[in-house]
């Protein structure tokens, strides 16, 4: 589990270092160019994740994130990983792609709650997971941001 970690950390990186460098020729006695209108930087932030007390399947993963207005499509991802610390040979795993549509990137700081269904096992409460979420804004610098965390999923009460 923790080389999954760190290929996707070194993924990251690679998607920081290939964001375009800002042009540094301007010719003497020209004018730059008038800064553009400041865009807010694409965050994620995974902020919880928990069991859904009805379909022990299904994990319900708390997202925050911002991006800025583009005419580019968005795309928001999100994968749990979890390992059964009593046979490591079974593991749940599942993901999610949240469609365009209901990705709001208007600048401001959002909220949202993605539901990610494992195909393998049921979700072990109280066992670690890999929660890892990744915001894909084309007209963005740099072009995606995400997340990655250890969460040991929970259950919460049936409401």
């Amino acid at each position: 589990m923790p080389v999954r970690l760190l290929l996707a950390a070194a993924g990251l990186l690679a998607l920081a270092a290939a964001a375009p460098a800002a042009a540094a020729d301007t010719p003497t006695g020209t004018p730059a160019d008038p800064p553009a209108a400041t865009a807010a930087a694409t965050t994620v932030t995974i902020t919880g994740a928990a069991i859904d007390p009805k379909i022990p399947s299904r994990v319900r993963v708390a997202l925050a994130y911002t991006c800025a207005p583009t005419d580019q499509p968005r795309s928001l991802n999100t994968s749990v990983e979890q390992t059964d610390p009593e046979d490591p040979a079974t593991i749940a795993f599942g993901s999610t792609r949240t469609a365009p549509t209901q990705v709001v990137c208007d600048g401001t700081p959002q909220t949202q709650t993605v539901t990610v269904q494992s195909k393998t096992s049921n979700w072990l409460p109280g066992t670690d997971s890999v929660v890892i979420t990744t915001l894909t804004d084309l007209g963005a610098t740099p072009t995606a941001a995400a997340d990655a965390r250890l969460i040991a999923l929970d259950q919460p009460p049936a409401p």
